[in-house]
């Protein structure tokens, strides 16, 4: 399936399937998502509401969902791909969260947070009574663990860049210190303290409008100490995968399935569906053939599937279409020759006809994008000079970059995800770099949780990869900041531009709307116009949802299938 980061995008699987027309393999997945549930995405179509009428439960309450690939991980301080973060979020709960609006609402927290007149100090007072699932108290100094095991170098976090707003948080998690004292001595000026049981304290190097919803992501997650020293690089197994969310984590068949028990210890309750399990289905076909079959309740849908399911009433009816929250594109490294020269990565980006691609490649589910985020999504800019089709400028721009005979581009590799749905669209990709070029690159496949791999280190992202990204938060920051901003340690193009960082930066702390917002977009501009990336498409979820399950939510932006509607997800007779 789609590889999503997220929330990097690199989807794989079920969650890839499900935002449809991911590029190979997020996650945001979000992970699922999260944030604003506004999209560019195509309307809703055939789509059931997200309501059904009430029927007898079934006296088994699981729900079948494909994860596709085998996560990398699922250590909430290291994760950053949708499909792991779908899994952490079942398990552990933050100290605030979405609610099915949009509205960030207190999760492990008692009420929204007190902050200082500056900005610059957020004290949250946690619910009494809270539990893990093995019934131990929850206390704030879990989450002060959990923050400074996501700074900690030594825990390599792809989103530790999320806490340097925090006082002593950059500093300690760009050490290169390596004995435990100094480590210890940086860990204890990082502004997250637990200043008794209930009360959690941040102190920020500056206001930071965004903050708050971090707090509602995967970052942060209160890991248990005790777990995690017992299991060792092994702690993610089930015995030891002990959390604070909805569910439990009690089978891992590795490469095969998952399977989740409801928590009783949960804040709430045991949510009704009281058992979720998880496939590893790699390939698209095999999965839809898997719903067709009964073993699956709800499969992602690709241009391929629709004749089968417009030709197939009841398929018909089961299906669903509505706004998606990612977006993807075409990376390229920007250290690794010719994508060094910016005129290089521009006659890429022009050489693609984005609604050629959606329409004949992707079947018209998704929608052509020139810039960064999909439309009305905070961080959108309808005025901005997009990235365009235009052969002919694409050649002068590859003659700019010292290419004017397009033999003599050297030979890269556009590696992707393997499956059968994305060697389609790498290769039509490819095609349109020889026909709107005359360069030639060739198509290089490679396995879904490797490629996954390859693409969270700088030293090996490929020279061309499809990837994207899915959001955390609606909030531009979540976009150019985290994604773009040359110390971001999700995106590996390896792209550093000074005015896009100081504008970005910018952002991030200004507190008058009109300014910040007028930072951002100037920002875009920059993006759009420098290319470390060419952008594609923005996509839509796509999916076929069984009749006999009940209230799952069309929501985009949910880390994990039902989240936002969680205690209205039930299973019908059938």
């Amino acid at each position: 399936m789609d590889t999503l980061k997220r929330r990097g995008i690199l989807i794989t699987g079920a969650a890839a399937a499900l935002a449809a027309c991911g590029p190979t393999g997020s996650t945001g997945t979000g992970g699922t998502s999260t944030g604003s549930s506004s999209s560019g995405g195509s309307t809703s179509q055939n789509a059931q509401p997200s309501q059904q009428a009430a029927v007898p439960l079934a006296d088994k309450q699981l729900l079948v969902l494909n994860a596709g690939a085998e996560p990398d991980s699922i250590d909430p301080q290291k994760a950053s791909f949708v499909g792991e973060i779908g899994v952490i979020m079942r398990v552990f709960s933050n100290l605030l969260t979405y609610n099915d609006k949009g509205e960030l609402v207190p999760e492990m927290a008692e009420k929204m947070p007190t902050v200082s007149a500056d900005g610059k100090t957020m004290t949250f007072t946690l619910k009494s009574g809270l539990k893990y699932s093995d019934g131990r108290a929850l206390t704030a100094k879990d989450f002060e663990y959990a923050w400074k095991r996501h700074l900690d170098p030594r825990t390599k976090g792809e989103y530790a860049f999320t806490g340097y707003v925090i006082e002593g948080a950059e500093e300690l998690n760009e050490s290169k210190a390596t004995d435990a004292a100094t480590l210890s001595d940086l860990m204890d000026k990082v502004g997250v303290k637990a200043t008794d049981e209930k009360t959690l304290q941040f102190k920020l190097k500056t206001a930071a409008p965004w903050f708050m919803s971090v707090l509602a992501t995967w970052c942060g997650v209160p890991t248990r100490q005790d777990m995690i020293e017992k299991g060792g690089e092994k702690w993610t197994e089930p015995a030891t995968y002990i959390g604070n969310g909805p569910y439990k984590l009690v089978t891992w068949q590795h490469q095969d399935r998952m399977a989740f028990e409801a928590n009783p210890n949960y804040h709430k309750g045991a949510p009704p569906l009281k058992n979720v399990e998880l496939a590893m289905i790699n390939e698209p076909a095999v999965a839809f053939a898997a719903y067709k079959n009964g073993e699956l309740d709800v499969v992602g849908v690709q241009a391929e599937d629709m004749p089968a399911v417009n030709g197939d009433a009841q398929l018909k009816q089961q299906y669903q279409r509505y706004p998606g929250s990612c977006s993807y594109y075409v990376g390229m490294n920007t250290k690794i020759a010719p994508f060094d020269k910016a005129p290089v990565r521009k006659a890429i980006g022009a050489s693609f006809n984005r609604q050629s691609f959606v329409d004949n490649v992707l079947g018209g589910i998704g929608l052509p994008s020139e810039q960064f985020l999909p439309p009305k999504f905070p961080g959108y800019y309808d005025d901005l000079k997009g990235q365009k089709f235009d052969a002919a400028g694409a050649k002068k721009l590859l003659a700019d970059g010292g290419f004017a005979d397009p033999k003599s581009f050297p030979q890269v590799k556009f590696t992707y995800s393997s499956n059968a749905r994305n060697k389609v669209r790498v290769e039509a990709l490819v095609n349109m770099l020889q026909q709107n070029l005359g360069i030639t690159v060739l198509a290089d496949p490679v396995e879904s949780r490797a490629f996954t791999a390859l693409t969270k280190d700088q030293a090996t992202t490929p020279p061309m990869y499809l990837l994207g990204w899915c959001q955390d938060y609606p909030d531009p920051q979540n976009w150019y900041s985290t994604v773009f901003h040359s110390r971001a340690s999700v995106s590996h193009t390896g792209w550093k531009n000074a005015e896009f960082d100081k504008l970005v930066e910018q952002g991030d702390v200004e507190q008058d709307k009109a300014k910040r917002n007028d930072a951002y977009k100037k920002a875009a501009q920059i993006l759009i116009d420098d290319a470390p990336v060419a952008f594609l498409y923005y996509g839509v979820v796509s999916r076929l949802v069984k009749p006999h399950v009940q209230g799952l939510p069309q929501n985009p932006l949910d880390y994990f299938e039902g989240q936002s509607n969680l205690f209205n997800v039930k299973i019908g007779k059938h």
